[in-house]
């Protein structure tokens, strides 16, 4: 998430404050869908995720957390150690370690709204193919380390939903086949 993106973060806010009353759940994404995370007040956590060409994917994570930007600054100042890792959910509290990410290069940022930063992975489907007999259900953790409290803070992102299983070129002959992600 762009440091421009943090001042869009109060309309970004009402947007979603609108669609939790209408009942549409922001927690759940398909495949290209943004899922994000957020208690409407100090954080947003999102991940997403983009075909970059047969069987690749790349994961992004953003997390804007709300605070002065002097607080910020001084996070970003002494370390802040963002780390995110992908997770797969195959119900009932079972989670299996998906990858690690990295920091995408000019994050982390400090801005008017607080703290922002973006983390990427490039992965194989059958990375993301966390369930191999059903829809595959993936989620990030992002956290820093704030040294005023000497603690580490952790958000989770919502949940993407969506079939990563490897395709073959061509999608099965025939011409009724997919290439990237089938229904």
């Amino acid at each position: 998430m762009k440091l421009s993106r943090l001042l869009a973060a109060p309309a970004v806010a009402g947007a979603m404050v609108l669609a939790q009353a209408a009942g549409i759940s922001p927690a759940q994404a398909s495949t290209g869908d943004l899922a994000c995370n957020y208690d409407f007040v100090t954080f947003n956590a999102c991940l997403h995720f983009t075909n970059t060409g047969l069987n690749q994917w790349r994961a992004h994570v953003g997390l804007d957390q709300v605070m002065s930007q002097q607080y910020a600054q001084e996070i970003v100042n002494h370390g802040a150690a963002f780390r995110a890792t992908l997770w797969g959910d195959d119900g009932g509290g079972k989670r299996q370690f998906l990858a690690n990410m990295t920091v995408a290069p000019g994050w982390p940022a400090a801005g008017p709204d607080g703290l922002g930063v973006e983390l990427t992975a490039d992965l194989p489907a059958s990375t993301l193919d966390e369930d191999s007999n059903d829809a595959d259900e993936i989620y990030a953790t992002v956290s820093y380390f704030d040294y005023h409290n000497g603690g580490t803070t952790s958000h989770q992102t919502g949940t993407v939903h969506g079939e990563f299983a490897p395709v073959s070129e061509g999608g099965g002959g025939g011409g009724g086949g997919c290439l990237v992600v089938c229904p």
